[in-house]
């Protein structure tokens, strides 16, 4: 059976730009960052280098393409969790934000969830990773403000203490030592230990 050629597959711009963060997120997630290059995208895109240079000048901005839409989506599952939870006691907050991100994980792939968390060889990618993760936790401050009391100096190292935790639960269920469900209550009962032994009068 005669294959298409590449010119044969034309896709809109918008269109194609999608495709090539959609493959580059399924590499990332399947292989890491050492398997996220521009001509193994092209060559599971069934396009040509230049293409993806059209829309990705480097492979670092594919990477940022990747993170910026793991990004959006977890923001808005998370926007979602708190108006579920408004009200609510803190496990069942701590559960539902974990929840998100076990969706956006199964939604748009483990890669770039691992890639915030990274500290390999490709120290730009991790940057980039860990840029991210800074960004995302930047809105919540004020929320876990309210449920500790804490200054904003030992507020940020809370924030990363709670998501280290919660990070390495779920990295239990993207290695398959856990199943997702117990994943999900080792890192909402840990989340909420420390958001609770944090309390106000521990400043």
């Amino acid at each position: 059976m005669r294959r298409p050629s590449r010119a044969q597959v034309r896709l809109a711009p918008a269109v194609r730009r999608q495709q090539l963060v959609d493959v580059a997120a399924r590499l990332l997630s399947n292989q890491g960052t050492s398997g996220l290059e521009v001509q193994a995208v092209a060559t599971v895109a069934c396009v040509t280098r230049p293409v993806v240079y059209r829309f990705f000048p480097t492979r670092l901005a594919l990477i940022q393409a990747v993170l910026d839409e793991f990004e959006f989506d977890l923001s808005h599952r998370f926007h979602l969790a708190l108006a579920r939870t408004i009200g609510k006691p803190l496990p069942e907050i701590a559960e539902a934000f974990v929840l998100a991100c076990c969706e956006a994980i199964d939604s748009k792939g483990r890669g770039a969830w691992q890639l915030m968390y990274a500290r390999g060889a490709d120290v730009e990618a991790a940057s980039l990773g860990r840029a991210t993760l800074g960004r995302m936790l930047q809105p919540w401050l004020p929320r876990i403000t309210e449920l500790t009391g804490l200054s904003r100096q030992r507020l940020t190292l809370l924030a990363e203490i709670v998501v280290a935790a919660g990070g390495a639960a779920l990295d239990g269920w993207l290695q398959d030592t856990v199943s997702q469900r117990e994943a999900v209550r080792l890192a909402t009962r840990t989340i909420g230990a420390l958001l609770g032994e944090f309390s106000p009068t521990d400043r």
